[in-house]
């Protein structure tokens, strides 16, 4: 066996097409094998070294997104979730509104001075009374008031705050398309969300209606006149919870034009067949929140800042879906929460929030553009001129326009698909071995002569034994 073995390995090197074992048989001095013999060593080490270095680059980065195309049409494509935020989330019909309400318990503080406090749910106060605001506290619960009906108290609604709406030439009550909802900036109005706040808690509108893209250009946009000092806007996909990952700050007193554009990121199917941890994204299913039923990278990083809250100060905040109202913060956690916000680092830490990106995804992108009221008497806005609309210091026209008709897709597939890993082989082992194709079918083929011979020679002995 051992004979035949060595018979069919010599002539597999003398006949196959692997250029070092050939010449390895063809010149029989010492000098010229070992230098072959060195060479076949040498080629193979540095094939195989390679071979692992692709091995290593895909489990690096296994996959690449690439531009798939540019013109895609945007028609039917979903609008962006619009969301208008006010700064001014303590009117001063609000101080009223709860000098009436507040009827049960004894209320000896200055609401003036106390409501205002309130913003340290979203942001830094300089001044903080804690003996002002356990006492709100006590008086708000026996006049059972929730903390998310304060601060949709406290707010102004989208009724006051916004003035006037058109979207694609029609004139809107703005009402019928933006709906209350709180963020992490307060109470704010999102246009086209699937989320609203019932005027209890944030949950899913059972009645959304996702409106899409018919038409673009400036003549088409959504416009929004709104009032009362700058607005926040963020732009975000509508499977989000608004976010300020797309947000901008517009002044008042002027016009805005925010220019839209979409990026469509999709996957491929040997992408899909990937484990999370080697593409290193998520898809809608795969990981669930703690308030939210689909995954966003977005919303994860938003509940990673929910359970460090939940963690240090034993409450939830109330600007999540499906917050459990028992266990809300109340007025005297304001001060543990801005605590949070001042040491972030210190309580989300990187192996605790683990949030990769979403696999697919539409991303936009805004470019701002202000100007002035002065050429407002000049333009083709019938929605503008003489309808009774006065336009002062504090109000901003928002116009949100897709100024291109198409979008740009890409493509998340894999650095190595099937086809591309034989080719890099048989690059990396026909530089080094001259080996191709037809020398692993030569393997295939002296294997089956070395299984015929030993067959034939067992059959052989066998009929010399019945013989003799």
């Amino acid at each position: 066996m051992a004979k035949t073995f060595w018979i069919l390995l010599r002539r597999y090197c003398l006949e196959s097409t692997l250029i070092g074992p050939q010449y390895f048989y063809l010149y029989s001095d010492y000098v010229s094998r070992c230098f072959w013999a060195l060479s076949s060593i040498i080629g193979m080490s540095l094939s195989g070294y390679i071979t692992w270095l692709l091995y290593c680059r895909f489990l690096e980065t296994p996959t690449q997104i690439t531009i798939e195309s540019q013109f895609d049409s945007l028609k039917n494509m979903p609008y962006p979730t619009i969301t208008l935020c006010s700064p001014t989330q303590n009117s001063v019909s609000s101080v009223k509104y709860f000098n009436k309400s507040l009827v049960d318990g004894e209320l000896t503080i200055n609401l003036e001075d106390t409501l205002p406090q309130l913003r340290g749910f979203y942001e830094f106060v300089s001044e903080l009374n804690e003996g002002d605001l356990m006492q709100l506290q006590n008086v708000l619960e026996l006049n059972r008031f929730t903390i998310p009906e304060v601060m949709a108290k406290t707010s102004q609604s989208c009724e006051r705050f916004l003035k006037r709406c058109v979207f694609e030439n029609k004139l809107y009550d703005c009402k019928e398309l933006f709906q209350p909802i709180i963020t992490s900036y307060g109470y704010c109005c999102a246009f086209n969300s699937k989320y609203y706040f019932d005027g209890k808690r944030i949950t899913l509108n059972p009645l959304f209606k996702n409106y899409t893209i018919n038409i673009v250009g400036f003549l088409s946009s959504l416009m929004v006149i709104s009032d009362f000092e700058p607005d926040e806007v963020m732009v975000t996909d509508i499977s989000e919870f608004p976010a300020d990952s797309e947000s901008l700050l517009v002044e008042p007193n002027g016009e805005a034009v925010l220019l839209l554009r979409v990026i469509f990121t999709y996957c491929s199917e040997d992408v899909r067949a990937l484990p999370s941890w080697s593409r290193e994204c998520n898809f809608e299913n795969e990981q669930r929140l703690p308030f939210f039923r689909y995954y966003r990278n977005s919303d994860c990083y938003h509940s990673c800042h929910i359970e460090a809250v939940r963690k240090a100060c034993h409450c939830e905040l109330f600007f999540v879906p499906n917050f459990n109202v028992q266990h809300t913060c109340k007025l005297t956690h304001i001060s543990c929460i801005m605590g949070i916000k001042r040491n972030m680092s210190s309580w989300i830490m990187p192996d605790q929030c683990i949030c990769p990106r979403d696999c697919e995804f539409r991303k936009y992108s805004v470019d701002l553009t202000l100007g002035n009221f002065d050429a407002i008497p000049y333009l083709i806005k019938p929605y503008l001129i003489n309808t009774g609309l006065t336009l002062n210091e504090s109000t901003t026209i928002l116009n949100f326009v897709f100024p291109s008709p198409v979008y740009v897709k890409q493509k998340q597939e894999t650095v190595l698909s099937i086809i591309i890993l034989l080719s890099n082989l048989g690059g990396v082992f026909g530089l080094f071995l001259g080996c191709s194709g037809i020398s692993l079918l030569e393997i295939n083929f002296y294997i089956y002569k070395g299984i015929k011979s030993h067959i034939f020679a067992a059959r052989e002995k066998r009929r010399n034994r019945v013989d003799s």
